[in-house]
């Protein structure tokens, strides 16, 4: 994992991240599935430059950006926080994934006072399913026929991460790298 780190999001990642963000690839697995403008795109970070309740990293490999992690809604009176991210790099090294949450559930559960990290999985991505339980999340229920993309109808699993299960769960997931 030494070859590997996160660090802020900076205004120079902008571009990378527009394209990784409007690719098929990732955009497919997003609530908002719709290509974003560029103009869309400056504005939302302008936005977060000044939101306390968010944070932005990106997630590196020997120096080269490989994905983004975010942390949104963070809770300090409640602990709580969501998560997204993608591998945005479609050659990133095997177990990117695995080590990207790692260190991002490292990062926030060691930054801010936060008990649990929640998620919102669509049912049509299986692998974000998979990568959830991998890291120790639990589904905490459904939210039926949530989403409409055209004639499809998506549930959304709603999925929780608790710092001291996280603690137990790191163990076991870092000894397997």
């Amino acid at each position: 994992m030494y070859d590997f780190q996160l660090r802020s999001m900076e205004k120079a990642d902008l571009p990378l991240v527009w394209q990784w963000r409007n690719a098929e690839h990732i955009r497919k697995h997003m609530y908002n599935n719709q290509i974003i403008p560029w103009e869309d795109h400056l504005a939302w970070y302008e936005k977060e430059q000044s939101n306390p309740s968010a944070v932005s990293k990106i997630f590196i490999h020997q120096g080269r950006p490989l994905g983004v992690v975010r942390f949104t809604g963070i809770d300090q009176e409640n602990e709580t926080c969501k998560w997204g991210f993608y591998i945005g790099d479609k050659d990133a090294p095997k177990g990117s994934g695995t080590i990207m949450g790692i260190l991002a559930l490292d990062f926030i559960f060691g930054t801010f006072p936060i008990r649990k990290v929640c998620a919102e999985v669509l049912d049509t991505n299986q692998v974000s399913l998979r990568y959830h339980e991998k890291l120790g999340f639990k589904q905490e229920g459904r939210l039926l026929q949530q989403l409409k993309r055209k004639k499809l109808l998506i549930d959304v699993i709603p999925m929780g991460l608790f710092r001291d299960e996280w603690i137990k769960h790191r163990e076991i997931l870092a000894g397997r790298l």
